[in-house]
């Protein structure tokens, strides 16, 4: 994954703006959403026990709900969702990125968390905050020229990432930890675009590193059983999300943020039934 990563970001370098949208809405549709797919049969040994062979309603109602719920935020509030919706993906991937044993010890485990989190969002906007503000603009629904004055200042904080990526890269390789995907990754949200850099991460690093863990979650012992069963989700899932994208595609009238502002809308929406759903997987695997 991260060897794809390196080489689709020195590609990346010498493409403009429409190689970046097709790369972002690639890896968002055939990896990113699909993901997503497998919520239901990690929660299914949590709902069935409690409402039996139709767990999958209240499953449904609590997903779709909480989804729903965030989707209103949007139209009610869309500056401050799009606040909590930062902070709630520097969560979500800081969770995510550092449940396969990478955390070192030593290290408070908030800390690690902030640092891998931080590093899909924080670095694209602070380094290139006119590329980050036509999308984040349309989320927010503020004006483009305000979003850009405003994210020039987080800046600011690349210092303190910086120590406490120090601190914590110091710590793992104490324990012989690799660093080499993390420094990667990194490298390519300084040197490419955001939308590019955020299409290679979630396609190609943060989802598939998801499905791996579902495989391994499913059935440990045989690993090509596993992806088989991965795979029957993640297909249909993918040709469904590229149906949708079609519709946002011909809505939007060939203007790119007009079908970038509602995906990520989306992704927010599924963003927090999702992360409880990956803390039932967590709790899972720890008691298995």
């Amino acid at each position: 994954m991260i060897a794809g990563f390196s080489v689709l970001a020195a590609i990346g370098l010498r493409f403009g703006l429409g190689v970046q949208v097709v790369v972002l809405l690639s890896g968002i549709v055939f990896v990113g959403f699909p993901h997503g797919a497998f919520d239901h049969l990690v929660a299914r040994p949590v709902f069935a026990p409690r409402f039996g062979r139709l767990w999958w309603g209240p499953f449904g109602l609590a997903y779709l709900g909480l989804a729903g719920a965030v989707w209103l935020a949007w139209a009610i509030a869309p500056l401050a969702t799009l606040v909590l919706f930062l902070v709630g993906s520097v969560l979500h991937f800081g969770l995510g990125d550092t449940e396969d044993g990478i955390a070192p010890r030593g290290i408070p485990r908030w800390m690690t968390v902030l640092v891998y989190g931080m590093l899909p969002i924080l670095l694209p906007i602070a380094i290139h905050p006119s590329d980050a503000a036509p999308v984040l603009a349309a989320l927010g629904g503020v004006r483009e020229s305000t979003m850009a004055s405003a994210l020039s200042w987080t800046v600011l904080l690349i210092p303190f990432w910086l120590g406490a990526s120090a601190w914590v890269g110091r710590a793992a390789l104490r324990e012989g930890s690799g660093l080499v995907g993390p420094v990667v990754t990194a490298v390519g949200f300084v040197l490419l675009p955001p939308l590019l850099a955020f299409g290679l991460y979630f396609g190609l690093v943060h989802s598939p590193r998801h499905v791996l863990r579902l495989g391994a979650w499913h059935d440990p012992r045989d690993p090509r059983r596993a992806m088989r069963w991965a795979a029957q989700t993640l297909v249909p899932a993918g040709a469904v999300c590229a149906l949708g994208l079609s519709g946002l595609w011909l809505a939007g009238q060939d203007n790119s943020i007009d079908v970038l502002a509602p995906m990520f809308r989306i992704i927010a929406a599924l963003t927090l039934p999702h992360m409880i759903v990956t803390a039932l997987l967590n709790q899972a695997e720890t008691t298995s």
